[in-house]
């Protein structure tokens, strides 16, 4: 059986959310002990609502990967879920793989900064600390054929 929504009264309207094209801008930092940048990256995605952006790390013996999905609410706020997962092993010729996974999400608005800590704190086999923070900015884009716009 195949029911037609559009033609259900009182159904849900999402125009809200159409062609509204999001442009999601991180920064990506690891710090040490001291709180001092070793390493950063600067990137930025397009994307929709409800579409996730994908960014892969990756490193000796260990990869972090970070789904970040916006989803546009009709008063152009803005419902951010931010997923991150963990490959480790202890040595790079180690054959046993820990998996960490984190989920976080949060009401925000259109400019707002936000801060995930996907790694959260690890130690080298030196007992050195380090973390990994995303600086996670969503900002609007504005199609010029699109009339109406995110604010």
């Amino acid at each position: 059986m195949i029911v037609d929504l559009s033609a259900q009264s009182g159904s849900l309207d999402l125009s809200y959310i159409e062609n509204k094209k999001l442009s999601i801008n991180m920064t990506t930092r690891i710090l040490g002990d001291e709180n001092e940048t070793i390493w950063h990256m600067d990137s930025s995605k397009i994307t929709v609502s409800g579409e996730a952006v994908k960014v892969k790390l990756s490193g000796g013996n260990l990869i972090v990967i970070a789904n970040i999905t916006p989803y546009l609410n009709s008063d152009n706020t803005l419902f951010l879920v931010a997923k991150g997962e963990i490959f480790m092993t202890d040595s790079a010729d180690s054959e046993e793989v820990k998996y960490y996974t984190t989920l976080k999400s949060l009401p925000v608005t259109v400019g707002e900064k936000v801060i995930f800590f996907p790694l959260g704190m690890a130690y080298d086999s030196n007992s050195n600390f380090y973390s990994m923070e995303m600086e996670i900015q969503v900002q609007s884009v504005e199609d010029p054929d699109d009339s109406a716009k995110v604010e």
